[in-house]
């Protein structure tokens, strides 16, 4: 079997098998769940995978998993990764009605794919012809979601990051990974870079009293407000910047109407395009929202849990999934990385210490995290996408993997999984403006 022989045979067996691999991205959508709650996604597909005769290794980062299709012969590993968990968007008119959980990033097209690319690599004998490892591995907790509730589980020592991804990291999942890509639901085929992130929770805290006395207390409603101000003045310093993003919710505003609200709280994402800008705007962030509550009289607490590392996509992988599916539809366009996105992936911490690729996948219709977001094409979304996934691993490890290995070799000039955590760990901190 030639390698154009081996990706017509992967590409052939997952079309046969279209109809189980739709039926997992529809249950999946019918069943979603958010980050680091994943069991039942978790679970199901897990099953499907034992069933198929592989070994899973569960309980990854709380409900990840890693299942390896070893081709018994020495070559790189490649993780191929399906992210698991949904959103929270309780005005969707296809969300979980208990607790408002839906796919409006198209997760579950993610995790199907795993499944089809397991078909594909499985049933249709090319694995004699190739080298290597390929490790199908669930990823959950993508969406930087429900800060308190992933703190909580920090504070628990189930975790410590709040992010997927770069908890799989932390606990050595990747410690023996050459080479990562994956495939996001999108409407098009391509990659593009993203920017990195981190999260904040603000506490401001004053003194309480009777609303129809203010003099006598100090409200904390008020250093919030002079904060948002502030914060909003702040964006002006970036402005001639097109991808640093500050934006975020007051989460509790006070309990009752008629008293001077003594705690107030919010949550901030602030994202940028490089660790030296996020780190700057990260400390003037602080001190902005600091000097605020001490302008109401006030104190303010920051609290600051790393996000996401810029994603930088390696070209070379890039070109490797254009050329997959190029090879299935010579007629598709795909965006050779065009774009610069001021939105943030975890595949960001990947790419910081592996050579991988964040692409996307067509089938998604409507505003991504919107109501209106669905499934416009399951061929495309869960078919397609997995035939891409098998058809560059083809690619990649076909014969004595020459393309994975020159790919592979440029992890030696990427950030090391130490230092990457040491980094991360120094962002991880809690500021007061008592210290100021």
């Amino acid at each position: 079997m030639d390698i154009f022989e081996a990706k017509q045979r992967v590409a052939q067996i997952i079309e046969e098998n279209q109809k189980q691999i739709i039926e997992v991205g529809e249950h999946i959508w019918k069943n979603p769940e958010p980050g680091y709650r994943e069991f039942k996604t978790s679970a199901y597909l897990v099953e499907i995978l034992k069933n198929m005769g592989l070994e899973v290794k569960t309980d990854l980062a709380v409900t990840g998993f890693r299942a390896d299709i070893d081709t018994g012969r020495p070559g790189p590993t490649l993780a191929i990764l399906g992210e698991l968990d949904s959103l929270i968007l309780p005005n969707h008119p296809e969300c979980d009605k208990t607790t408002g959980a839906v796919h409006a990033c198209g997760h579950n097209a993610s995790a199907a794919s795993l499944i089809g690319t397991a078909i594909g690599l499985l049933k249709s004998g090319v694995l004699d012809s190739m080298c290597g490892k390929i490790a199908l591995i669930a990823t959950p907790a993508e969406e930087g979601i429900e800060l308190d509730y992933r703190k909580e589980l920090m504070n628990q020592g189930k975790i410590g990051s709040i992010a997927g991804k770069s908890q799989l990291l932390r606990e050595g999942v990747f410690d023996d990974v050459d080479i990562s890509y994956m495939h996001h639901l999108s409407s098009g085929y391509g990659y593009n870079d993203h920017n990195g992130c981190v999260n904040k929770k603000i506490t401001f805290h004053g003194k309480s009293c009777h609303a129809a006395s203010p003099q006598a207390g100090h409200n904390a409603l008020n250093a919030s407000t002079l904060a948002l101000n502030a914060i909003a003045m702040l964006r002006e310093v970036y402005s001639n910047d097109p991808y640093v993003r500050i934006h975020g919710i007051i989460t509790n505003g006070g309990d009752t109407v008629n008293i001077i609200p003594d705690t107030v709280s919010m949550e901030y994402m602030l994202r940028a395009p490089t660790v030296e800008k996020i780190l700057s705007l990260n400390e003037r962030f602080d001190k902005v929202v600091m000097y605020a509550a001490k302008a109401a009289e006030c104190e303010a607490t920051v609290e600051t849990v790393n996000g996401y590392m810029p994603l930088y996509d390696h070209a070379g992988l890039g070109d490797v999934i254009r050329r997959s599916l190029e090879f299935l539809d010579p007629e598709a366009f795909f965006d050779d990385n065009q774009h610069f996105y001021s939105s943030c992936t975890d595949m960001g911490d990947i790419a910081t210490v592996i050579p991988a690729v964040h692409a996307y996948a067509a089938g998604a219709k409507g505003t991504g995290h919107g109501i209106d977001y669905g499934i416009a094409d399951p061929f495309a979304a869960y078919v397609r996408s997995s035939q891409i996934n098998a058809v560059a691993a083809v690619e990649l490890l076909f014969g004595d993997a020459q393309t994975g290995k020159q790919i592979a070799a440029d992890k030696k000039n990427l950030m090391r999984i130490p230092e990457y955590i040491k980094i991360i760990d120094s962002i991880n901190k809690t500021v007061s403006s008592t210290d100021l």
